[in-house]
């Protein structure tokens, strides 16, 4: 009797048992059957949307196959780092050994300036008509044309250089010795405004030291062999006798100064080292008329 109430208590025990493994599990398949459709699967690079088989690469969608942590290290998350996007090119550096000669020579063209040069320049505008002045520009520039053709063709811009002797050809005979500019006017023939400094140059030598010439003004060691060049490719240098090529050329200087009358005092009194910012605009410039050559 006690054993049949003992199987008896045992097969209780045990249909308990699978009445609660049954319950857990269709509460499983219940909660199961509840969650939406569309399912999400990580995988290690990829994500797989379950309802219409696409695969997505993670790291398309990240940039690479780091984890989210790694996102938080990225310079670009820190506001206080430099954005270095921002920041352009950087300006171009000359060395001044001569510091001391160039501002003294500095101070010698500023006083030549004002005491000698610009006087003179007021008193020719007095005395000679614009459409003269404006002849004696365009006289100048054709008979300096061998520089710009010699330094064209250096620099391999044969077009350039077939314009200037066109030029050349209309202005002399057509525009009375130069003294007009009608290949400008009615062929458009640009002058391709060249000299053996920006030669030098585009073929990569650099600037060398800064230099501060009396009379001709801010230079640097490669601007000066250049412009010792050029020197000798002007007619202008050939007048005889000597004094003669030099009154031509002062002509030209001070006719070229009437035409910047005004701008020399205008950018001294706008800087408060006025040497310094002549420097920097010098140097500046003349890396532009290299990097952005007519005829390129």
């Amino acid at each position: 009797m006690n054993k049949i109430a003992l199987c008896n208590k045992q097969g209780w025990r045990h249909t308990l048992l699978q009445l609660s493994f049954a319950l857990l599990a269709s509460s499983l398949a219940g909660c199961s059957s509840s969650t939406p459709e569309r399912t999400q699967i990580q995988t290690t690079n990829k994500l797989v949307t379950t309802d219409n088989q696409a695969i997505v690469d993670v790291t398309e969608l990240t940039g690479s196959g780091s984890n989210d942590d790694d996102l938080f290290l990225a310079d670009d998350d820190d506001l206080f780092s430099p954005d270095y996007s921002t920041i352009g090119p950087a300006e171009p550096v000359i060395a001044d050994p001569f510091y001391y000669f160039n501002v003294a020579m500095f101070h010698v063209n500023d006083k030549l300036y004002f005491w000698i040069l610009r006087p003179v320049a007021e008193g020719y505008k007095t005395i000679t008509p614009e459409v003269l002045r404006f002849g004696i520009r365009n006289f100048f520039k054709n008979i300096t044309m061998p520089i710009r053709f010699t330094n064209s063709v250096l620099q391999a811009d044969m077009p350039s250089a077939a314009t200037e002797l066109g030029r050349f050809a209309i202005n002399s005979t057509v525009g009375v010795l130069g003294l007009g500019d009608p290949a400008l006017h009615y062929l458009d023939w640009q002058e391709n405004d060249q000299d053996l400094g920006i030669t030098l140059g585009k073929y990569g030598i650099a600037n060398g030291p800064y230099i501060v010439w009396p009379v001709f003004g801010p230079s640097t060691l490669r601007d000066t062999i250049g412009r010792t060049g050029d020197y000798f490719l002007s007619p202008l240098t050939y007048l005889r006798p000597e004094r003669l090529s030099f009154a031509v050329q002062a002509v030209d200087k001070v006719n070229v100064t009437y035409f910047s009358l005004g701008d020399y005092e205008v950018f001294k009194n706008a800087y408060l080292d006025p040497y310094e910012r002549m420097k920097e605009f010098y140097v500046e410039y003349r890396a532009q008329r290299i990097a952005n050559t007519v005829g390129e």
